[in-house]
């Protein structure tokens, strides 16, 4: 997780059994999102949607779907999960923080999430 002062859960996570990267943990996403740049260096970027407007946090955004083989948190293993692609850098700017993906719905839909804000700590249990 982020540092207390950041009002941002992070966790790491592997994509397609690569990584870790930093990823954020978003309980309003609807899906799960990679970073341009992590989609490029993964190379996931070959078969996206047509590109498409979506809505974030700051407003309107270009963003296109694909899906990737897994997502991993901790012990939590997704497969064949859909992703968006879209540039995360402003969200990056905006929390001090580097960000190349974020857990979403795509990812939390099977599972209980358990945010634990005082001891800076996440799970995932399975109903």
């Amino acid at each position: 997780m982020a540092g207390k002062d950041k009002p941002i859960i992070m966790v790491k996570a592997k994509v397609n059994r690569k990584g870790p990267y930093n990823f954020a943990v978003d309980t309003g996403a609807a899906v799960t999102v990679l970073s341009r740049q992590t989609a490029q260096k993964l190379g996931v970027l070959k078969n996206p949607s047509t590109p498409k407007e979506g809505y974030g946090c700051c407003g309107p955004v270009d963003l296109s779907m694909t899906k990737v083989e897994s997502v991993e948190v901790d012990n939590v293993e997704v497969r064949n999960i859909p992703v968006a692609i879209m540039d995360l850098s402003p969200i990056s700017k905006c929390v001090k923080t580097s960000i190349e993906g974020i857990i979403g719905y795509s990812f939390m839909k099977d599972y209980k999430v358990i945010i634990d804000y005082p001891n800076r700590q996440l799970s995932f249990e399975k109903d």
